[in-house]
């Protein structure tokens, strides 16, 4: 009986809280979609050197409340030799606790970050994103694309990866059409929904919001402007962030700076919302009217503080999420065309800005864009 699924790049915890809110709402979507039933166990394998260790011997169990349904999540401890033998001679060995749960996984299903089913973050984040997937294909386990913006590849090695991934795959959903002239070509049926996302709901808690407030999400990646394939194309951001504090500032309106991906205890390094809001925060002469959240909030709480607000300017693209499935009139700064497939896939045009490698003389024509997005609500 199949009674386990893996969920690949599940965790409710993620520094990235579109990345967390993604594993919320791929339990209710699936479900939703009858893939999952109340009795169905989620599972995912940690490879272990030191199988001396009782921690690595114990079987890790969380109990996971989304949105009121009860789930159980089990962490298998597996020895790394394991690992090695499936790999590299595609041997399972049919006594251990690995080789015995694995004959009873339904289905792997992908959510590969929301975009990370691409080589935009560089060869390595794509790959890294697949050892669910390995290990689906190699035991032929039927594998779920959730849905999320497919490609682009840039590296023609990794595009047949991708390629041979989606022609195994048992079940295609994507959220935007930038990868379905592509399907097409291959033939491959896919269904297009909103993204996972839009499944998570928000969860109210105690926190006073001022009417009328702007929310301001700044992005770690850009400001820092030092992210791996992406470094150098921000140098102008921080100016862009500081200016539009300034306009809505002098305008009395009051402005919060939301973190989406961040690390309350230890900053991510060149990717952190949170020292990134900090700093533009403690650099201000003027703090009047600006509001930082400076809270370690789940993914349904920071969903939230952005339903809360009377319009939203983003940069992660989870945190313009937030926004359009809560009817919060949104502007996407964006450092991918996966923004304006996004926004055109919820009936939002106009409303985002390529920022890569913008010039200072760009500002006042992206401040005017945005005001005018602001003012026509």
């Amino acid at each position: 009986m199949n009674k386990y699924v893996i969920i690949s790049g599940f965790s409710i915890i993620d520094n990235n809280r579109g990345t967390a809110a993604l594993s919320y709402g791929s339990i209710s979507f699936l479900y939703e979609k009858k893939r999952l039933s109340r009795d169905t166990k989620l599972v995912s394998f940690r490879f272990i050197k030191n199988f001396f260790k009782s921690e690595n011997r114990r079987i890790k169990v969380q109990k996971l409340d989304v949105s009121g349904v009860q789930w159980e999540y089990l962490i298998i401890p597996v020895f790394f030799v394991e690992g090695l033998l499936l790999k590299y001679f595609n041997i399972r060995l049919p006594f251990t606790k690995f080789g015995r749960l694995t004959r009873q996984i339904k289905y792997v299903a992908a959510i590969n970050g929301g975009d990370g089913f691409s080589d935009i973050y560089g060869t390595t984040s794509f790959l890294n994103r697949l050892s669910d997937i390995n290990l689906a294909m190699a035991l032929n386990i039927p594998v779920i694309i959730l849905p999320q913006t497919l490609g682009p590849f840039q590296d023609d090695k990794n595009k047949i990866i991708a390629n041979r991934i989606l022609r195994y795959a048992d079940q295609i959903f994507v959220r935007d059409d930038k990868f379905i002239h592509e399907l097409r070509n291959m033939n491959l049926k896919y269904e297009r929904v909103k993204d996972l996302s839009y499944y998570m709901k928000p969860q109210p808690f105690d926190i006073e919001i001022e009417t009328n407030a702007i929310g301001i999400n700044v992005s770690g990646l850009t400001y820092s402007n030092k992210f791996r394939t992406l470094s150098g194309q921000f140098a102008i951001y921080p100016d862009l962030i500081n200016r539009l504090i300034a306009y809505f500032q002098q305008k009395n309106i009051p402005v919060y700076l939301i973190p989406h991906s961040y690390n309350y205890q230890e900053a991510e390094v060149a990717n952190d919302d949170l020292e990134a809001a900090r700093d533009i925060y403690s650099r201000l002469q003027d703090k009047s009217k600006i509001t930082l959240i400076d809270q370690d909030l789940t993914s349904p709480k920071v969903k939230y503080v952005i339903s809360q607000m009377k319009f939203f300017i983003g940069t992660r693209m989870h945190a313009n999420f937030a926004a359009i499935y809560t009817g919060v009139p949104l502007f996407g700064l964006a450092y991918s065309y996966k923004f304006q497939g996004a926004f055109e896939a919820n009936e939002i045009y106009d409303s985002t800005i390529m920022i890569n490698n913008i010039k200072a003389r760009d500002l006042d024509s992206i401040i005017e864009k945005i005001v005018a997005k602001y003012e026509s609500i």
